[in-house]
């Protein structure tokens, strides 16, 4: 489905994918991660057309990004996290004009609307106002004109921000149902625990490289759980960079997380300690890599601005 070789890209000093390469198969629901900085939005950015690289392969379906680009958006959706929709048109004709857009007419418009409403439970709300829905139901008519042209593969980033959690689960149960339509996804998200529900596949980027890729639970399972991850209720982020520069293994993660070597235990013990001494109260310790959010945590670290 997409296969990119030795991908080059830079804004002017700043090396945002350094010679990354990925795979990614037909009919999977794939989860791409990355700390700020990482490259996944410049990734995602590249493979839709928006940005150029410099240098590289990129297929899709088989096909030259760079030759046949045109074919490859006719075969695709990208729905991004900021709504792309009208909200004084109604929900049937914000449908309607961006199908007009794409010169969807006769039985393939019948046939993708049905399918867009349907599959987004949008029924009861085609006469509604965009403007008036919730956010979840302006989340699913983004999505909903997203599948107007009845695409192979979707790219969803960040598609439930700012959604309740009953609109978030909504959302989810819809992009896990295009598997049984043979559809292939690219999620990016930071919400670890979306990505463990509904991905098949999951790929790390950092730094501009993909820094691991392969089946979700093959990865847990064969890190080995030898870390542990300590999460703070408060704590003052220069207070604690100041105290786990006292301890060469301690790593600051961030403002409420630290993660230490398990098998020192007389560091940990150290460690906690203090913490109880400067009066930092610690929500949970988790033991070894037993999610996806714990082995992101150990592979990459703190970045900056996102590119």
């Amino acid at each position: 489905m997409i296969v990119i070789k030795n991908l080059v890209k830079r804004y002017d000093d700043l090396l945002a994918l350094d010679h990354l390469d990925l795979r990614v198969g037909t009919g999977v629901i794939f989860g791409l991660l990355g700390p700020n900085g990482a490259g996944k939005t410049t990734l995602v950015s590249i493979l839709n057309g928006l940005t150029g690289f410099q240098a590289g392969e990129i297929e899709v379906f088989g096909l030259s990004l760079s030759k046949e680009l045109a074919e490859i958006r006719r075969r695709t959706a990208f729905i991004p996290q900021t709504l792309a929709l009208y909200e004084n048109l109604s929900v049937i004709e914000n449908l309607r004009f961006f199908a007009g857009i794409q010169k969807i007419t006769g039985r393939t418009l019948r046939h993708n609307l049905d399918y867009a409403i349907s599959v987004n439970r949008l029924q009861a709300l085609l006469k509604q106002k965009a403007g008036i829905l919730s956010g979840g139901q302006k989340r699913r008519l983004n999505i909903a004109i997203g599948l107007l042209n009845n695409p192979e593969l979707l790219y969803f980033d960040e598609p439930t921000v700012g959604i309740d959690p009953d609109g978030r689960n909504e959302i989810l149960e819809t992009i896990r149902a295009f598997k049984n339509d043979a559809k292939t996804v690219i999620y990016t998200s930071h919400y670890m625990p979306e990505i463990e529900k509904i991905c098949d596949e999951v790929a790390i980027i950092d730094q501009g490289r993909i820094i691991r890729q392969g089946l979700l639970e093959t990865l847990l399972q064969e890190e080995r759980a030898d870390s542990v991850v300590i999460e703070l209720l408060h704590a003052n982020e220069a207070q604690l960079r100041e105290l786990t520069q006292k301890y060469a293994d301690v790593k600051f993660v961030d403002a409420t997380t630290l993660m230490i070597d398990r098998h020192n235990s007389s560091k940990m013990g150290a460690l906690l300690t203090v913490l109880e001494a400067e009066k930092i109260a610690i929500k949970q310790i988790r033991y070894g890599t037993t999610n996806l959010e714990t082995l992101f945590i150990r592979l990459t670290s703190s970045g900056v601005s996102d590119v």
